[in-house]
């Protein structure tokens, strides 16, 4: 199969628009039609190198498409099913098997490696191997092979950039919020950085029925996006000079949840600060970053400070949830979304580095 695709060639280079030959689908694969792929901060790591990610490597990882062909073993999806592609994992091993699958012991290889599970890569160029197995998919190509795993047939007929942006992003900050830190309607919870994961946990905790939900950011019109999606106060980190002791006053003597999307230590170390006797903050990104912080405060209260990798959800799970509430008007998500044609996707990262959009997405011309 020949596919138009974005590939990462060097570090900190723009992505190059280009055909490789993908793979027939194994016995196990399935060929996915992209129709449109979200764009997240960790796509933007891969392509800077601060990941590990070895190169030529096609990004992607919150793909939407149609089935065009399976492997002998598929039993789930048949050609001509709509999907959303997720983040594969092994499905064996300890992790796993207790549905914690975002944790998957075997997720550098079937994450970051770019590969399939055996090593092999999935696709060429000129000859030379390309990696197209990034989360298990790849999907900043026009088609992806995935596994049952990590393919949720859908049966709604909502647009495929909107399916597309649930897949990652908007997953992970709405599982951070109901699964991993376990917001309840008593609960403070303050969200450092309202991006689209940032904007995903408001927009749970809301649904969850939180009477205090503050919003932290330096973007002055996100701030106002994350009042109309269900944030009670907002603080601006260029106009308050101690975040902590401001947020101290906001919550009556601190925040009982905080979720940190930022990665930036200095914001982390606030939110620590911050917690209520028993509060839990936790963070979802911070590669490399190093943090200091005085445990004694954090003894005495009880605080926890933890790091969340997809919001804690299992396999397809949340994924299945979140689509149910996204179809019941629960999650608002075009609100956050521009779409970029995949020509343009290097004007789409540096759109969502600059803070000028939410939520990229690239969709592709002729899909239908």
């Amino acid at each position: 199969m020949l596919t138009s695709a974005a590939i990462a060639v060097e570090p900190g280079q723009p992505l190059q628009i280009a055909d490789i030959t993908l793979d027939d689908p194994r016995d196990d694969e399935i060929l996915v039609d992209v129709r449109a792929t979200g764009i997240c901060h960790t796509d933007m790591s891969a392509a800077a190198g601060r990941l590990g990610v070895q190169m030529p490597v096609v990004l992607g990882h919150e793909g939407a498409g149609v089935v065009v062909a399976v492997g002998s073993l598929i039993t789930s999806v048949a050609p001509g099913d709509r999907v959303i592609l997720a983040p594969d994992f092994c499905g064996r091993c300890d992790q796993c098997r207790t549905g914690f699958t975002t944790y998957c012991e075997k997720s550098r290889a079937l994450i970051f490696a770019g590969t399939r599970e055996d090593g092999s890569t999935k696709a060429h160029r000129d000859g030379a191997p390309v990696r197209a197995g990034f989360f298990g998919q790849s999907s900043f190509s026009r088609y992806a092979l995935v596994t049952e795993r990590n393919v949720l047939k859908v049966t709604t007929d909502a647009p495929w950039h909107e399916l597309a942006a649930l897949a990652c992003g908007v997953s992970t900050g709405a599982a951070s919020a109901l699964l991993a830190l376990d917001v309840r309607p008593a609960h403070s919870f303050t969200v450092f950085g309202v991006g689209t994961v940032g904007l995903a946990a408001i927009m749970a905790a809301r649904m969850a029925g939180m009477r205090s939900i503050i919003a932290i950011d330096r973007h002055p019109e996100r701030l106002e996006l994350a009042k109309t999606l269900g944030a009670t106060s907002t603080l601006n980190t260029d106009e308050a000079s101690d975040i902590a002791t401001a947020l101290k006053d906001l919550t009556r003597g601190g925040t009982d949840r905080a979720l940190d999307t930022t990665g930036v230590p200095a914001l982390i170390a606030s939110a620590v600060d911050a917690l209520a006797i028993r509060g839990v903050c936790g963070f979802v990104a911070g590669m490399g970053a190093h943090i200091d912080i005085d445990l004694g405060p954090m003894l005495v209260k009880g605080a926890q400070l933890r790091g969340i990798m997809g919001g804690d959800a299992t396999g397809l799970v949340f994924l299945a949830d979140l689509v149910a509430a996204y179809e019941a008007g629960d999650y608002p998500i075009d609100r956050l979304i521009t779409t970029y044609p995949l020509a343009n996707i290097n004007e789409a990262f540096a759109d969502m580095a600059s803070g000028r959009t939410v939520k990229p997405v690239i969709t592709f011309a002729d899909a239908g």
